[in-house]
């Protein structure tokens, strides 16, 4: 009894919403579709369009007139003269005128220039000391060969050398100076009178 009661409530149901759609198409159907006249408008659009197509032909004969006037009073040769004189005084101006030939590196450009420029400041540099260090070098061989003679010929003087520089070599190196400075003022007195002897026989001989 339950289910047919459910089924009787969902037909009268049924019925109803096709009862609501059929009032609703009838609706639709009665409505009347109002359809916007632009009839006046057109009429409008037409007078703009004739004036404007006036418009454009009075421009357009003066200007066929214009351009009539134009080759008549230049035709194509003076054109071509004038063009051609024009060229001319532009290309004299271009001659009288100065070129300024403006040159200029990019960042990368000077980079590398840097570069090789540093590079040939530490070349120079490492030349330079290396000439120095082979004449310093071939003096201390010199002297190492001299001192190395001496050792055979003098034995005391030599000895007493390394006495004195073991000892203390800045006292050594300032009793060299010393000393060559005192054979320096002992030497020019007998230079001198060496001098005056050659003069003097040469009185002589004269």
């Amino acid at each position: 009894m339950k289910e047919l009661n459910e089924l009787t409530e969902r037909m009268d149901g049924a019925d109803e919403l096709m009862d609501s759609i059929v009032k609703k198409v009838t609706e639709i159907d009665k409505r009347e579709i109002k359809i916007t006249d632009y009839t006046p408008h057109f009429e409008a659009l037409k007078q703009i369009f004739e004036a404007f197509l006036f418009k454009y032909n009075k421009e357009s004969e003066a200007l066929k007139a214009v351009i009539g006037q134009l080759n008549i009073n230049y035709p194509a040769e003076q054109i071509k003269n004038t063009i051609a004189e024009s060229k001319g005084i532009l290309e004299a101006i271009r001659k009288a005128l100065p070129v300024k030939v403006k040159h200029q590196f990019d960042y990368k450009t000077k980079g590398w220039i840097i570069a090789g420029m540093i590079l040939l400041i530490v070349t120079s540099i490492s030349t330079g000391l290396c000439g120095h260090l082979w004449i310093e070098n071939n003096r201390l061989q010199a002297v190492d060969v001299k001192y190395r003679l001496l050792q055979q010929v003098d034995t005391s003087s030599t000895r007493w050398a390394d006495s004195i520089y073991t000892s203390n070599p800045d006292e050594a190196e300032k009793t060299v100076i010393r000393m060559e400075n005192e054979k320096v003022t002992k030497d020019k007195p007998s230079k001198i009178k060496i001098s005056k002897r050659r003069k003097e026989s040469k009185k002589r001989l004269r």
